[in-house]
């Protein structure tokens, strides 16, 4: 008894138990933060650039890359000092001493899906000094996303070119074809085809020859197709209709505007069949483009003494693939070496998908070994082009 009244035990329960819910509370969201910041270490991707004159658009030299799909990968990385993701360029005098490999592509070799450490050229080098150590092989890479072989060239003559390398290897893609032609990439990415690029286009002349138009530093919008009806350009189909309003661009966009284009465009597999079809000469003229960028590399690089080499990603199938046709059918007329992934893969009795995340295209750490793996396969085959 206090106070003449009995203690009120239940309220002491209950302002127990609240404390030790309020306790319990405060330790699951210590720990569910703690997990976020162990699995998601960051939300929002981080992508500095800087316009370089006669290249485009590269990364930021020294600084910091964040890229994330907010499923499968949160990755940071450094530029280096050239703009790429990838490790410091080794001096002139360091390559020479070695058997260099330089690849060049778009963003499977840019590779922001995964840590330095883990991509396929660096793989191979790690391959090689087990499997061919007499080879002695350094590598190198220069990737950029968005890009197609018209837009690396800049890639060999301002970059690896330098560091005199023995061989050089085109990683392409499946979207290779479009990324070469101005307007079906700005179709495919919602890009306004009569601004100033960041990147090297190839255009007709009045003549009909293939000529290169140089970057030039864009408008902020040049990423954004303008719409006179204010709304968004949800399709492909949007776009195209919207640029065949375009006198320019009537004629050569008319054949497309039954969807075929649209299509062609989100379906990859699609597109071999579509590139082989005569009534639509637009895609006739990204085979073109392609063509003479590959003549292009094939000359620079014969002219420095080296070496160069296609390997098709696993997104090109077997040869049965349309795709895979032209572009093989491209490589043997320049005298071009193919390595593909794909056959590297069934060889092995490996599934190609299985190489790359489940919700993009882009090779996970397996694809990467896999790259490596085929690309030593071949090295062993052909030890020639170091010079052994």
């Amino acid at each position: 008894m206090t106070n003449g009244k009995p203690p009120r035990r239940w309220q002491s329960v209950v302002g127990w138990n609240v404390l030790f819910l309020s306790l319990g509370a405060a330790l699951i969201f210590i720990d569910w933060e703690a997990w976020f910041h162990l699995r998601v270490p960051f939300t929002e991707t981080r992508q500095p650039l800087r316009f370089e004159p006669g290249v485009g658009l590269l990364n930021e030299p020294g600084a910091e890359s964040r890229w994330t799909n907010h499923i499968n990968y949160w990755v940071e990385q450094r530029a280096n000092r050239w703009g790429f993701l990838d490790r410091e360029p080794l001096t002139s005098e360091q390559a020479a001493r070695t058997c260099h490999i330089a690849f060049i592509g778009d963003s499977l070799v840019e590779a922001k899906e995964v840590p330095i450490a883990d991509k396929f050229h660096i793989r191979l080098e790690e391959l090689a000094v087990r499997a061919l150590p007499r080879l002695n092989i350094s590598t190198s890479a220069y990737g950029r996303r968005a890009t197609g072989q018209i837009s690396q060239l800049p890639f060999y003559a301002e970059y690896a070119r330098s560091l005199r390398p023995k061989l050089v290897v085109l990683v392409f893609v499946n979207n290779d074809f479009t990324d070469n032609h101005k307007l079906l990439a700005a179709i495919d990415k919602g890009w306004d085809p009569d601004q100033v690029l960041p990147y090297v286009v190839a255009e007709k002349t009045a003549t009909g020859a293939i000529a290169l138009r140089p970057p030039g530093l864009p408008d902020p919008a040049w990423r954004l197709l303008p719409n006179p009806t204010g709304l968004p350009l949800d399709t492909r189909r949007q776009r195209a209709e919207l640029l065949a309003q375009r006198p320019r661009y009537q004629s050569v966009l008319e054949p497309y505007l039954n969807g075929s284009l649209a299509s062609a465009l989100a379906d990859k597999p699609r597109l071999g069949k579509l590139l082989q079809d005569p009534a639509l000469p637009l895609f006739g003229e990204a085979i073109e483009f392609t063509a003479f960028a590959l003549d292009e590399f094939q000359r620079r690089v014969a002219d420095d003494g080296a070496s160069l080499w296609l390997l098709l990603s696993s997104t090109i199938g077997d040869a049965s693939d349309p795709l895979r046709v032209i572009v093989e059918d491209l490589a043997k007329a320049g005298g071009i070496p193919v390595v593909s992934q794909h056959d590297y893969l069934v060889r092995q009795g490996r599934k190609p998908r299985e190489g790359t995340f489940p919700h993009d295209s882009h090779w996970n750490l397996t694809g990467h070994q896999w790259a490596a793996e085929a690309l030593l396969e071949r090295l062993r085959q052909r030890p020639e082009v170091c010079g052994a």
